[in-house]
């Protein structure tokens, strides 16, 4: 048979603390506004608002539909911008997923372009999530590369090392 427990039940019990004098609780602020479409966002909604230069230059390749910003390619298609925790959800699905194949990182980012994903450090996340892979470091091949550095030999001047071998009249003639 189960303890059930009520609110005035734990209320009154001591939950791993041994001293209330000496219990703290920390806040975390996890609502820092660090999202990197937030000024496009803002700009497009309103332009009449005061706004960076390179914002409003960047905001020219972005387009505003309903509450998702989408980002206009030279050919006119349209990638949805991405945050960062969606991000990685589209990293971790497209590396590993049902129909990932452990691709590297420019592959990646050829994948993600084609669901029609984008964020700006769209490449170097993709290298760091591929460098960072369990299996692809476990199943890489063998890297051959010298156990040493290689080192060069300079020559005293210049042709020293070169022979050139005439040979003489042929006898009999070949044909």
């Amino acid at each position: 048979m189960a303890a059930r427990l009520s609110p005035t039940y734990l209320e009154n019990t001591q939950l791993g603390y041994a001293n209330k004098e000496e219990f703290e609780v920390l806040a975390i602020d996890t609502l820092i506004d660090t999202n990197w479409r937030n000024p496009i966002i803002n700009y497009l909604k309103d332009p009449s608002t005061d706004t960076e230069r390179k914002t409003k230059y960047m905001a020219l390749s972005y387009v505003l539909i309903g509450n998702e910003l989408f980002k206009k390619t030279p050919e006119g298609i349209l990638l949805k911008c991405l945050g960062e925790s969606e991000a990685y959800l589209a990293l971790s699905s497209v590396h590993s997923g049902a129909c990932g194949a452990h691709q590297a990182g420019h592959k990646m980012k050829w994948l993600l372009f084609r669901y029609g994903m984008y964020w700006p450090t769209m490449l170097k996340d993709c290298i760091e999530f591929a460098k960072g892979c369990q299996e692809c470091q476990i199943h890489a091949g063998i890297q051959h590369a010298p156990a040493s550095e290689l080192h060069i030999i300079i020559k005293p001047w210049p042709f020293r090392g070169w022979a050139l071998d005439l040979p003489g009249e042929i006898r009999p003639n070949s044909s």
